[in-house]
């Protein structure tokens, strides 16, 4: 990578730091028939991070036994970290003995654009925002225009089975408590030694009690970060239903992406 300032390039290669995630997680638990949030649904998406976690960690000990761990390793404070000490004692012992090539491995972003890419598969480990939606997209003339999305699951559904009443597994942000939100992120956490975004949907109506305590669950949860978006009339909305209101020129409006 090329930074701007050598300093930005000195810390990066110090740390070697990478944040290898997932993506798509909603359309998958839909596609095996598990409602987003249910225990089942937990359970599989665990044990999908654990996966990935202890493969990356693998291939990153590997890496440093071929070419030195990072440079600022240092053995000892590396194994002591809280996260470190909870992975399988194998890794542990090659990690004494090899080092990791890179700082920290993995993480989970919120990938709303690649996931366009992807022909719209769910992003990150977010739910399915609408299963039919427009999305507002600057385009290269530099005007903002809705362009119509169908989420990836919903199209092969309808593909292979036409106009047949969706599964009880076809849940969208709308069908999902904040709770549930909360608990998946929960689920994947310990096999992140980075951070998760996640943006927990709260309805223009939730009672300010109860949207306040949403942090004190993320906080005994033991989750790195927390973040609500409740719809309102000032910062809009990216993705929408319909096509909405135009909006009143503002000085000092800002299009903000969903990543």
């Amino acid at each position: 990578s090329r930074f701007p300032l050598e300093k930005q390039a000195v810390t990066a290669r110090a740390a070697r730091r990478i944040g290898l995630g997932m993506t798509g997680l909603a359309d998958s638990l839909i596609m095996l028939g598990l409602r987003y949030g249910s225990a089942p649904s937990l359970e599989c998406a665990s044990s999908a991070m654990r996966v990935i976690c202890h493969s990356v960690y693998r291939t990153s000990i590997a890496l440093a036994k071929q070419k030195g761990p990072f440079p600022l390793f240092d053995r000892d404070n590396y194994l002591r970290g809280e996260f470190i000490r909870q992975l399988p004692s194998e890794l542990r012992d090659d990690i004494h003995r090899y080092g990791m090539r890179n700082s920290h491995v993995t993480a989970i972003a919120p990938t709303g654009t690649i996931s366009l890419l992807a022909n719209n598969v769910s992003s990150g480990l977010e739910p399915v925002f609408r299963f039919e939606y427009q999305r507002r997209m600057r385009d290269a003339d530099g005007a903002l225009h809705l362009h119509p999305v169908e989420d990836y699951a919903h199209a092969l559904f309808r593909e292979r089975f036409g106009a047949a009443g969706l599964p009880p597994a076809f849940v969208s942000v709308v069908d999902i408590p904040p709770v549930a939100h909360l608990a998946m992120q929960a689920a994947l956490q310990p096999y992140v030694d980075s951070a998760i975004s996640k943006t927990i949907n709260v309805p223009r109506d939730y009672p300010y009690t109860e949207f306040r305590g949403l942090y004190d669950v993320a906080f005994d949860q033991g989750l790195k970060g927390c973040t609500t978006f409740r719809p309102n009339d000032v910062t809009g909305e990216v993705l929408v239903d319909r096509p909405p209101t135009p909006p009143a020129v503002h000085c000092c409006s800002v299009e903000r992406e969903a990543d």
